[in-house]
């Protein structure tokens, strides 16, 4: 949905401004009343049904449910970087999935670094994606992050996952964080079925 990606877009930038801006109170007054317009306006359009509930077996609608809502991946989410995946490769005869993200100001946590809260979640959104690929669709049970380096707000990020072992049960994926040709991060991950 191309206003859906427009919106998200916007709504990240509004975030980033009012995370860098001095805003005083005549401009605070000034936003408060668009974004109460920009409110009602959503407010009054029709409720659009949550994917699971649409057809809970249908894998298609759920992914696309949440590439666009999802908080690390959602387009259309504020709160996501958002997380954007390429197609996967193949190497060594192992399916890797990667993705990109460029983390601005809204996650920053210590001085001009990227809180590493919000690597942990791209770790686990890529390696989520990379047992989801490779068939197994279980749930995180465990996420390890090694921070290697710092993370500089608003470096282009390019995140790997694959998976290692699946012995039906439960699954094992590794990722790794580069910016550039350096390695900032990496995680090991379990994924159990869900009972």
């Amino acid at each position: 949905m191309t206003a859906g990606v427009s919106l998200g877009d916007d709504l990240r930038a509004i975030a980033d401004l009012l995370a860098t801006r001095a805003v005083d109170g005549s401009t605070t007054d000034a936003v408060t009343e668009h974004l109460a317009a920009a409110r009602a306006v959503l407010e009054a359009a029709p409720p659009e049904p949550h994917a699971y509930t649409l057809d809970p077996t249908d894998r298609g609608v759920a992914v696309a449910h949440h590439d666009r809502f999802g908080p690390v991946r959602g387009l259309d989410n504020v709160v996501a970087p958002p997380l954007v995946f390429g197609a996967p490769v193949t190497r060594d005869g192992v399916s890797v999935v990667n993705a990109v993200a460029r983390c601005g100001p809204r996650y920053e946590g210590p001085r001009g670094l990227v809180h590493g809260g919000i690597l942990a979640a791209c770790f686990d959104e890529v390696l989520a994606i990379a047992q989801r690929d490779a068939g197994f669709a279980g749930v995180t049970r465990e996420l390890n992050v090694r921070y290697r380096k710092p993370v500089r707000i608003d470096e282009p990020l390019v995140f790997t996952a694959w998976i290692e072992q699946d012995d039906g049960r439960r699954a094992l994926g590794r990722a790794a964080c580069h910016v550039g040709d350096e390695l900032r991060a990496d995680a090991a991950a379990e994924f159990a079925k869900p009972r």
